[in-house]
């Protein structure tokens, strides 16, 4: 799957997404949720096999991505953003690039995640600055045309909320546990803690999740069933990995 997203973004499911959509079974379903959403991709993709069928439900800690889905969906504010973007990035150069991308807020964020160096630290090239337009963006036509929820709480509320909804399929793909995750900012790994203690064969909901096949995720679900491994390699840094799907007995 082409890029659909406005920005990179680390754990982007992109390239992964049609080997989990033929995984997963959508019988039944009437909401899809992803509490640890990100770039929405495999709701993305399920959007496009499976047009304005479902509820979507997406969440993350991200406050910046639930801020840019509200902006996307206001056009006012959308003119607005776009072309403060389109005046802060005329003349950019290393000094005024470093103190934007400080600035905690979305301006500051979309700069730092949109134009970057594949090595930190450095500054970018200057053919990095173009900007196109969020409209020309598949995921700007997602988000007006389904029928969508985004929130920013903490996942396990989420999760909560509907696990026992027999007509909901939540898909997790939460931080990793410690092994390729230094890139997040907020570290909730509590949610293998949790769904430990609660079985996930327990709930009525429909669960995936999306984990690396290490040997602390296999023996924290050793109860529940899997999926075949696949292989992953990541675009920016090359590294590969192994995944593994993890589901319940609904699933």
């Amino acid at each position: 799957m082409k890029n659909h997203f406005y920005i990179s973004y680390f754990g982007n499911k992109r390239d992964e997404v049609e080997n989990i959509y033929d995984k997963i079974d959508l019988e039944g379903i009437d909401i899809i949720i992803e509490p640890y959403c990100g770039t929405c991709a495999i709701s993305y993709y399920i959007s496009t096999k499976e047009p304005n069928k479902y509820k979507y439900i997406f969440n993350d800690n991200n406050i910046y991505l639930y801020e840019m889905f509200k902006i996307i969906k206001d056009p006012e504010l959308l003119i607005k953003f776009e072309d403060e973007i389109k005046d802060t990035i005329v003349d950019m150069n290393k000094e005024k690039y470093n103190n934007i991308v400080k600035r905690n807020d979305v301006i500051g964020w979309f700069i730092k995640s949109k134009y970057y160096n594949i090595r930190p630290g450095l500054y970018p090239f200057h053919n990095k600055w173009v900007f196109k337009s969020i409209k020309d963006y598949p995921i700007f036509n997602f988000f007006n045309n389904e029928n969508i929820e985004f929130k920013s709480i903490d996942a396990i509320k989420i999760y909560n909320k509907y696990k026992d909804d027999s007509k909901s399929l939540i898909f997790l793909d939460p931080p990793y546990m410690k092994t390729c995750n230094d890139f997040y900012e907020k570290q909730d790994m509590n949610i293998y803690e949790y769904l430990y203690e609660n079985n996930i064969d327990h709930e009525k909901a429909k669960i995936y999740l999306v984990l690396e096949n290490i040997w602390m995720c296999k023996l924290l679900f050793n109860r529940n069933k899997t999926i075949d491994s696949y292989d992953k390699i990541y675009q920016t840094t090359k590294k590969k990995t192994n995944h593994i799907i993890i589901y319940n007995n609904k699933g």
